[in-house]
């Protein structure tokens, strides 16, 4: 998968989000594999903890470790446009198809925390 990098951009925060976009997405096709379409991202315990949203339904499914958390939430502001606002939206690949996410953030106990709604991309032509 190729990314677009800036060339004003340090080599070492080119790698960061390399590392956390390959975060965003295997948090995302994991969602995917397990039936849901939603996702949560909420800070806990220095870590991010990830919930699988089906219907009204979250469940705890697994954690983004302390050492990526701040870099996936960069990436995810960024990619979603939320530096100033709480609603966006990003384009992404998962399990060789194109979904578009719609992202949310609010604030729970403190903290920032995401819902991220997957929609799969029609292609033109279908």
């Amino acid at each position: 998968m190729a990314l677009a990098v800036e060339t004003n951009v340090m080599p070492d925060d080119t790698q960061k989000s390399a590392a956390a976009h390959q975060e965003l997405v295997r948090v995302l096709e994991e969602a995917l594999r397990s039936g849901a379409h939603s996702v949560g991202l909420e800070s806990k315990d220095r870590e991010l903890m990830v919930f699988h949203c089906v219907g009204k339904l979250g469940l705890g499914a697994s954690r983004i470790p302390q050492d990526l958390k701040q870099d996936v939430i960069a990436e995810l502001v960024k990619r979603a446009g939320l530096a100033r606002k709480s609603r966006g939206k990003m384009r992404v690949s998962l399990l060789g198809k194109e979904y578009e996410a719609v992202v949310e953030k609010h604030e729970s106990f403190g903290e920032w925390a995401y819902n991220l709604t997957l929609k799969e991309r029609k292609r033109a032509g279908r």
